[in-house]
């Protein structure tokens, strides 16, 4: 990945320096999902905000912290009870 395949994927050609835009080509379902970077190597950095689905305005904002904070709470018992077999 690299800031040219990123602006590819996001319609970004003359940069971002406040955020994805308004416009159609960054609307709600072409923004990164909250898990972008699971599929680079990268499980446990999610991203949150007006960059990201469910997109920006602070009540989708804030939906979209719930969400990553539930998938964040999911992570770590995960690994809590992994860690716990582990110990016997």
């Amino acid at each position: 990945e690299t800031p040219a395949t990123y602006a590819d994927s996001y319609n970004v050609g003359a940069g971002v320096p406040f955020g994805l835009s308004h416009g159609f080509g960054q609307l709600s379902l072409t923004r990164p999902s909250a898990e972008y970077c699971a599929n680079k190597g990268m499980e446990n950095v999610l991203f949150v905000g007006a960059s990201s689905r469910p997109g920006n305005g602070v009540p989708l904002v804030l939906l979209g912290a719930k969400s990553v904070a539930k998938k964040v709470a999911k992570k770590l018992e995960q690994l809590s009870s992994a860690a716990a077999t582990a110990k016997g």
